[in-house]
């Protein structure tokens, strides 16, 4: 399994115009954020950044399908509705 830098991550406007969205992880290390990509449009941002939380849900749901949670394991369900919320909206 290869290592990604840690999220969560977020959707930024890197010059403040609005015309450079970026990711970035809500990591620092001394120079400041981690940049986990630069795109073109917001939308593509906002999707990227919603990754972390995307992998957590899909992790949340194979246990339930796998027999490892109980199928009325609620956490799932809050965290594939916060990585929908995060990609659609910001």
């Amino acid at each position: 399994m290869s290592q990604h830098t840690p999220g969560p991550w977020t959707a930024h406007d890197d010059d403040g115009t609005g015309t450079l969205p970026c990711v970035l992880s809500d990591t620092v290390n001394m120079g400041g954020n981690f940049y986990v990509a630069q795109c073109n449009v917001f939308a593509d941002a906002r999707l990227i950044a919603s990754a972390p939380l995307l992998l957590a849900a899909l992790r949340a749901i194979v246990k339930i399908m796998d027999g490892s949670q109980p199928k009325d394991y609620p956490g799932a369900l809050m965290v594939a509705q916060a990585a929908i919320r995060k990609a659609e909206e910001g």
